[in-house]
């Protein structure tokens, strides 16, 4: 669950390293590594989303529950330390016998290692295990971290933005989302105590926030997924400026693309795309992800205008018995081309649609990147929902802090 910085700036995580198991739509159960911060609950994917405030002394005490050395890395972050008894020591690539076993200071079983770093640069940013890279990240040892710009009051949406004022990085909504990729031989070795090599690396399903597609769509906290928490649906009204980060926590690079409009590129790995007063924030069709990598970008979507008086869309509408809807027996479609209206849909089909709203797709561009175990549709795909002005409480689109959520997306 997202955790919230102290009042006092000086916020202590407490995350333990543990297994545990999730599950595909194909009904597949796959064994995990991952973070968690709870104590006597199984293993999250990805880990809980870390939100502090810009100029916060971060505390991490890690415990390890895991059966081999674990650490965490926090790319991006400048100055961390590891707190011993005889003081703060700067962490660092860990040799052995003249053999890099680990890129950072890390922790054996049933042990705990406490890290330290000042968040000095708002923007969003990836932790994830520095010990056997090649092994723990994919097995699940990742998360995100957010750092919110210093003047950042969540009660105030005037100062709601990702990089502080006159950044041109406002928002009205925002929404995370952490991608990778599952290879199931790897897990299934490591779960067995068995050999497994890297060359060999070959997935099989690829995750949005833990989950694979149509799971994507489903609301957070979602009781069926105890161990996937965040959802990862899109939703917004018309006009809106939606702040949508994106972390690449896999080995893979994902080339991630929305549908309705192109998004502008504000900051990559949690820096400013400015040059002093230059604006390089740029439009993109379709933005790579790649491992370890971080985007912030704004997306806005505002429409054509049709109006079924005034505007109406300047081709008739065939008959229904001339239109493929919902060839699964369900249908996003709301039976009507105008935002807000609902219309007639076939007898016997389901519409998911609830107020008239458009919805969008958002999924990777490589094709075996949207299915799950070679089966379309699935993997690395989720949908952006347009509604009506005034359909959509205060309380969506929003990063929740103290909450089980990663966003929370119940409308009134």
């Amino acid at each position: 669950m997202p955790t919230q910085a102290t009042a006092n700036g000086s916020p202590t995580i407490h995350l333990r390293a543990v297994d545990g198991y999730i599950i595909t739509p194909d009904g597949a159960s796959i064994y995990i590594w991952g973070y968690r911060d709870e104590m006597g609950r199984p293993a999250q994917l990805p880990g809980p989303t870390i939100i502090v405030n810009q100029g916060d002394t971060v505390t991490i005490k890690l415990t390890n529950e895991l059966r081999e050395n674990v650490s965490i890395m926090f790319p991006g972050q400048n100055g961390v330390f590891r707190l011993t008894n005889s003081g703060a020591v700067p962490v660092g690539p860990i040799y052995e016998n003249g053999r890099l076993v680990s890129l950072t200071d890390y922790v054996p079983p049933r042990g705990t290692v406490i890290y330290q770093f000042v968040a000095s640069q708002p923007g969003t940013y990836v932790y994830h295990s520095g010990t056997e890279i090649n092994k723990q990240v994919p097995m699940g040892l990742y998360g995100a971290i957010i750092v919110r710009p210093a003047g950042f009051d969540p009660l105030d949406p005037a100062t709601w933005s990702a990089y502080g004022p006159e950044t041109d990085t406002e928002f009205d909504r925002e929404y995370l989302l952490v991608v990778a990729e599952i290879d199931p031989v790897l897990h299934e070795a490591v779960r067995l105590g068995k050999p497994y090599r890297p060359s060999t690396y070959r997935p099989r399903y690829w995750t949005i926030n833990g989950r694979c597609a149509p799971d994507t769509m489903l609301p957070d906290r979602a009781t069926y997924l105890p161990q996937q928490p965040y959802g990862s649906m899109i939703m917004a009204e018309p006009g809106e400026r939606v702040l949508i980060r994106y972390i690449g926590a896999g080995c893979d690079a994902h080339p991630l693309h929305p549908h309705g409009n192109h998004t502008r590129v504000v900051a990559l790995d949690g820096r400013l795309l400015r040059n002093g007063t230059q604006d390089l924030s740029h439009k993109h069709f379709t933005v790579l992800v790649g491992p370890g990598q971080t985007y912030d970008q704004i997306f806005q979507w505002d429409g054509l205008g049709y109006d079924p008086v005034t505007n109406p869309i300047p081709t008739p509408i065939p008959n229904l018995r001339n239109q493929a809807i919902g060839d699964v027996g369900w249908t996003m479609w709301s039976g009507s081309p105008y935002l807000g209206q609902k219309g007639d849909i076939p007898i016997g089909v389901t519409s998911l649609n609830v107020t008239g709203e458009y919805y969008f797709m958002l999924h990777s561009h490589s094709e075996p990147q949207i299915t799950n175990w070679g089966e379309f549709p699935g993997g690395m795909m989720t949908m952006i929902g347009i509604f009506p002005v005034g359909t959509l409480g205060p309380e969506v689109g929003r990063l929740q802090r103290n909450s089980r959520a990663n966003s929370t997306r119940e409308r009134r």
